[in-house]
């Protein structure tokens, strides 16, 4: 049963708790088989709210597929939230001058590797200088920029950057 964290990093311009917007978040990424080792042609999309029940076996998973190649069962569940460990795990950018990957979510996969991620969907953030939050952030290219008007300063997150690594 491996555990694979997904790990991401930005660089933030006076934006710190980058995390999805809800719990509701679909996770969209590439996964390979780890039967014949074929990477799927398409990315697929997971989400907390959202079981499925696993052939030929009593439990469930929030995301359910089978290899296109050799018809293996591929099978993930996000790791259980707890209050020491959301579902969803802030990113907080280092105050040093490099950002570093931290992890945002774990997901227990089964018959499957997660290859990448793509940061589709609405995320949300907060400014520093004014704790005004930003709930409607979406990126383009991997950059997002706002003002915070409150605080008067320009807001941004830029080189958005993933990996996905066993547990």
């Amino acid at each position: 049963m491996p555990f694979f964290a997904l790990s991401i990093k930005a660089q933030c311009e006076n934006v710190t708790g980058l995390e999805p917007a809800d719990d509701e978040f679909s996770v969209i990424c590439r996964v390979k088989c780890t039967s014949c080792h074929e990477e799927h042609p398409n990315i697929v999309g997971m989400q907390y709210g959202e079981e499925k029940e696993l052939t030929k076996s009593r439990g469930t998973a929030h995301l359910v597929m089978s290899c296109n190649f050799c018809r293996s069962q591929m099978s993930a569940k996000f790791e259980e939230p707890t209050s020491k460990a959301p579902l969803y795990r802030p990113y907080a950018p280092p105050e040093s001058s490099g950002a570093d990957f931290q992890v945002l979510c774990v997901a227990d996969c089964r018959g499957m590797e997660m290859v990448s991620f793509e940061p589709r969907g609405t995320w949300k953030c907060r400014s520093t200088a004014s704790k005004t939050e930003f709930t409607d952030v979406t990126f383009e290219d991997g950059e997002w920029t706002d003002y915070d008007e409150k605080g008067d300063v320009p807001v941004s997150i830029m080189e958005f950057e993933s990996k996905w690594t066993r547990r």
